[in-house]
C-alpha cells in the first residue's frame, strides 16, 4: 500500500469528521462561499450529510442560512484558507443544532482542511452544570488554592445579587483584597481550616457588603487533585432574616422572662421600696442600659424627683442632683408625657430643648427613653432608660415590653397605695386623722415598761359637740372635732401620741413625760382655745390628766384618773361654757339678722307688760323674758343671703326660712338653761287659724307665751323700718293687728295690747 493510498484510509477510517474545502471569491475578489470537495464518512455520521449530496456543491446549497447566524463560518474559515492560518475552536451550528469543536487548516492556498467532533452532549452537560451554578438560590463561588492563597475564580447570580459583587469584582483577588484587612483574614481563616482538613466545613459568618450586610450559612467543600485541594467550592445561605426571627425569638423570651420576673416580684415583695429597686435593677440589667430611674410628680408643688435609681457598674448615680426639678422649666417634656407620649432620642443632641440637654450633658447620656407612669388614670411620673456607652436605638418591641413593666410598676404602686390606705384607716380615724382607739390601747400596752417611766396620760372632752350637732348639723360638728384636733397636734410633741378615744374624747399619751409637762401642755392647749373665735362655736375642751411613775402602778388606773378628772372640770366649765355658747349665739344672730338688741328690748318690755296684764305668773313672766330675747336663735344656722335678702324669698328660701323654729328648739333643748323655753320657741310662729308652722297648731293649743309674742313681735315689727319697707305709724299697726284678730293672732291678747298701748304714756311718746 502507498502511501497516499495509507492517509486516505486513515482519513475515510478515523473518527473524526473530516472534509476538504475550496474558498469560493465573487467579482470583487471578496470570500464569498466555500464547496465541498471531499468528506469522510464520520463526516456524514456527525452531520448528517451524504457526500453524494454535497459534493461539488456550495455550502450555502447545502445550508442556505449557515450565514445568518452571529457566528460568520464563510469569513472564518476564508481567513484559513487565504492567510494560512490554523484554528481551534468550538460552536454551534444553528442548521444543524450541533455543537462542534473544530480544527482548521490551509494545505494550499485558496483550500482548507477541516477536522470537528461532535461535542453537544459534553455542552449539554457544562450547560447544565452553569444553570444549576446560577439557578440556585444559594450564592455559589469558587476559590482557587494556589501558593497558600486563596483566589475567587467566579461567583454566581445569587451571590452576585445578595453581595452586590459581580464577576469582575472579585476574580482573581484575595479574601483580604476584596473586604480589607480585619474581614479578610477572618474569611481567609475558615478557608484555611478546610484546606487543611480537607474536608466539607459548615460554619456562620456575618460580612458586610455594600448590597448591606448580611448573615451566611456557609458550607466549603474542598476539591483535590493528586492529594491537594485545588479549589474550594463555597456555598453560601443567607439566614440573614432566619438569625433576626431567631433573635427576635430569643429577645422575646427575654422580655417574657423579664415581665415574668417583675410580675413574680410585684406578687411576693411588700416593700414598695424593695420592689422598686429591684424592679429597676432587672430592667436595666435584661435591657443592657446603663441607668434606669423612676421620677414622681409632686402636683401640689410642681415639681419632679428622682426618687428610684439603678445604675450599671461603673456609671456614676445621677439620684442626689435631680431633686424638686421644677416642671415648670420643662414643660415640653411634663406635657408630652402627661398627653401619654414616649419621650425616645438616639442622640440627646436631637432634643429640642436646650435646657434639657444641659442637664443631660453632665450625665454622659448618649440616649434615653422616657415612659409615662399612670396610677389610676392620674399622671404619677415617668421610667426613664439612659445609654451611656452607644446611641441606641429602641426598637417597638424594646418599648412595647417597657410599657407592659411600667404598668405593672403603676398597679402595683397603686395596689400599696390602696393597702396604706387601707391599714392607716384600720388604725386612724377617718375624719381627724389621728389614731383610732384600738390601735391607742395597743401602744398603751406597748409603751408601759420601766424604760418609759413616766409615762403621762391626758384625756379630753370637747365642749359643745352635741349642741353643735344638733343645731348646725354634723357638718359642722365634724368641723368642730378637726379644729379641736389641729389645737392638740399644734400643742403636742413629735413623740406624743394623739388618738381619737370616743366621739368626742380624745387621748395623749406622753412616754417619758413627768406631771409638769404633761399640765404644760394642758395649758397651751387651753390658751390656744382661748384664742378661737370663727364660728358660732368656740373650741372649748375639757382637759384631765395623770403622770405614772413607779413600775407597779397600772396604766389603766392612771387613764382612768385622768378621766375623772377631765369631768371635774367638765363639769365646773359646763355652766360658764353654756352661758359662753348663750352669749355667742345671740351675738351671731344679731350680726347676720336684722335683728338688734335694740328689738329684743322693745319686744321684751311689751311682752313683759302685756304678761302682767294677763296676770302670768313671776316664772311664766321670767320664761316669756327670755323667749322675747331668744326665740329666733334658730336664725344663726340659715343663711345670711336669705336672711337679709332685701326683697320676697322664693319658695326654696321660704322653706329654709321655716326652719328656724326647729333648730332653736334643738339649741334650747341642748343648753339647760334654755331648756324651759324650749317649747315656746318651737311654737313662736303658730297662727291662732292653725295656718302657722310647724306643727300647725290652732287657737288656744298655742302656749299662751307664745301668742304673746307673735302680737307683740308683730307690732314691734310694723313700727320700725325694715330693708324692704318704711315703719307704719303705731295706730296704723294698732288696726294692722285688730284686722288679723281672731286669724293670725289670739284676740284677747290683741285687746290687751291694744288697751294697754293706749292707756300707756309710752306708746304716745314712740317708746314701743
Amino acid at each position: 500500500m502507498n502511501e497516499l493510498s495509507f492517509y486516505r484510509r486513515l482519513v475515510r477510517e478515523m473518527s473524526a469528521g473530516y472534509a476538504y474545502h475550496r474558498i469560493i471569491c465573487n467579482h470583487s475578489g471578496e470570500p464569498a462561499d466555500y464547496e465541498f470537495l471531499e468528506v469522510n464518512p464520520a463526516f456524514e455520521r456527525l452531520t448528517g450529510l451524504k457526500a453524494a449530496d454535497i459534493i461539488g456543491k456550495r455550502v450555502t446549497e447545502v445550508l442556505p442560512h449557515i450565514r445568518e447566524g452571529a457566528f460568520d463560518w464563510v469569513r472564518v474559515y476564508a481567513s484559513v484558507a487565504i492567510e494560512g492560518k490554523e484554528i481551534e475552536f468550538q460552536q454551534y451550528e444553528e442548521t444543524l443544532q450541533r455543537w462542534y469543536r473544530v480544527h482548521a487548516f490551509s494545505p494550499l492556498k485558496g483550500y482548507f482542511v477541516t477536522f470537528f467532533y461532535d461535542i453537544t452532549k459534553e455542552i449539554s452537560q457544562s450547560l447544565e452544570l452553569e444553570t444549576i451554578f446560577n439557578g440556585t438560590q444559594d450564592a455559589m463561588f469558587l476559590v482557587r488554592v494556589e501558593d497558600g492563597e486563596f483566589l475567587y475564580m467566579r461567583n454566581n447570580a445569587a451571590h452576585q445579587k445578595l453581595t452586590g459583587l459581580s464577576l469582575k469584582d472579585i476574580k482573581d483577588k484575595t479574601p483580604i483584597e476584596l473586604a480589607g484587612k480585619e474581614i479578610g483574614e477572618a474569611v481567609s481563616t475558615n478557608y484555611q481550616r478546610c484546606a487543611e482538613s480537607k474536608k466539607p466545613m459548615t460554619y456562620e459568618e456575618t460580612l458586610p457588603f455594600s448590597a448591606g450586610k448580611r448573615t451566611w450559612l456557609t458550607t466549603l467543600t474542598p476539591v483535590l487533585e493528586k492529594g491537594k485541594v485545588k479549589y474550594l467550592v463555597g456555598s453560601s445561605k443567607d439566614i440573614t432574616q432566619q438569625k433576626k426571627a431567631e433573635e427576635e425569638l430569643k429577645k422575646r423570651l427575654e422580655y417574657e422572662n423579664l415581665i415574668s420576673s417583675v410580675s413574680q416580684l410585684a406578687l411576693q415583695e411588700r416593700s414598695l421600696e424593695v420592689f422598686l429597686a429591684d424592679s429597676l435593677r432587672l430592667m436595666g440589667e435584661g435591657m443592657g442600659v446603663s441607668r434606669v430611674y423612676i421620677f414622681e410628680a409632686d402636683r401640689e408643688k410642681g415639681i419632679m424627683s428622682n426618687t428610684f435609681e439603678w445604675t450599671a457598674p461603673g456609671v456614676t448615680p445621677q439620684k442626689e442632683n435631680l431633686q424638686e426639678i421644677p416642671e415648670a422649666e420643662f414643660t415640653w417634656w411634663v406635657d408630652r408625657l402627661k398627653n401619654r407620649e414616649v419621650i425616645n432620642y438616639r442622640d440627646i443632641e436631637d432634643i429640642p430643648d436646650k435646657k434639657t440637654k444641659e442637664i443631660l450633658r453632665p450625665q454622659e447620656i448618649k440616649s434615653l427613653l422616657v415612659l409615662p407612669v399612670y396610677v389610676e388614670g392620674e399622671y404619677y411620673g415617668f421610667i426613664g432608660f439612659d445609654d451611656c456607652i452607644q446611641n441606641r436605638e429602641w426598637s417597638e418591641a424594646d418599648i412595647d415590653l417597657l410599657q407592659v413593666v411600667a404598668r405593672i410598676i403603676s398597679e402595683y404602686i397603686l395596689r400599696k397605695e390602696f393597702e396604706e390606705k387601707i391599714l392607716f384607716l384600720s388604725y386612724h380615724d377617718q375624719l381627724t386623722g389621728l389614731y383610732k382607739r384600738r390601735f391607742m390601747e395597743e401602744e398603751i400596752k406597748r409603751l408601759d415598761t420601766p424604760r418609759q417611766l413616766p409615762v403621762s396620760v391626758i384625756m379630753g372632752d370637747i365642749n359643745g359637740l352635741k349642741l353643735t350637732n344638733d343645731v348646725f348639723g354634723h357638718r359642722a360638728g365634724d368641723l368642730l372635732l378637726k379644729k379641736a384636733t389641729e389645737v392638740i397636734k399644734k400643742n403636742c410633741r413629735r413623740e406624743d401620741i394623739i388618738a381619737r378615744w370616743g366621739g368626742d374624747e380624745f387621748v395623749i399619751l406622753l412616754p417619758r413625760t413627768d406631771l409638769k409637762v404633761a399640765e404644760e401642755i394642758v395649758r397651751r392647749i387651753k390658751n390656744e382655745c382661748a384664742l378661737d373665735s370663727e364660728g358660732p362655736i368656740q373650741v372649748s375642751i375639757a382637759l384631765g390628766y395623770a403622770t405614772k411613775i413607779r413600775a407597779e402602778e397600772n396604766i389603766w388606773q392612771v387613764l382612768k384618773e385622768a378621766e375623772e378628772w377631765m369631768y371635774r372640770h367638765k363639769l365646773l366649765q359646763s355652766k360658764s361654757y353654756r352661758n359662753a355658747v348663750i352669749s355667742s349665739l345671740k351675738a351671731t344672730l344679731f350680726e347676720k339678722s336684722m335683728e338688734t338688741e335694740e328689738h329684743a328690748e322693745r319686744l321684751k318690755s311689751l311682752s313683759l307688760k302685756t304678761g302682767k296684764e294677763l296676770g302670768l305668773t313671776d316664772k311664766q313672766l321670767d320664761e316669756l323674758e327670755l323667749l322675747a330675747v331668744l326665740h329666733d336663735i334658730g336664725k344663726v344656722a340659715i343663711k345670711e343671703s336669705i336672711l337679709l335678702k332685701p326683697g320676697p324669698l322664693t319658695e326654696k328660701e321660704w322653706e329654709e326660712m321655716k326652719k328656724h323654729p326647729e333648730v332653736g328648739y334643738r339649741i334650747a333643748q341642748s343648753t339647760s338653761e334654755l331648756a324651759s323655753i324650749a317649747e315656746y320657741i318651737l311654737c313662736h310662729h303658730e297662727r291662732w287659724d292653725g295656718k302657722g308652722y310647724p306643727q300647725g297648731l290652732k287657737g288656744e293649743e298655742i302656749p299662751l307665751l307664745c301668742r304673746i309674742l307673735a302680737v307683740a313681735d308683730a307690732f314691734d315689727a310694723m313700727t320700725n323700718d325694715r330693708t324692704y319697707r318704711k315703719a307704719m305709724s303705731r295706730e296704723e299697726a294698732i288696726a294692722e293687728i285688730k284686722r288679723n284678730a281672731g286669724t293670725q293672732f289670739d284676740p284677747e291678747v290683741v285687746s290687751v295690747i291694744e288697751s294697754s298701748c293706749y292707756n300707756d304714756k309710752n306708746f304716745h311718746e314712740g317708746q314701743y
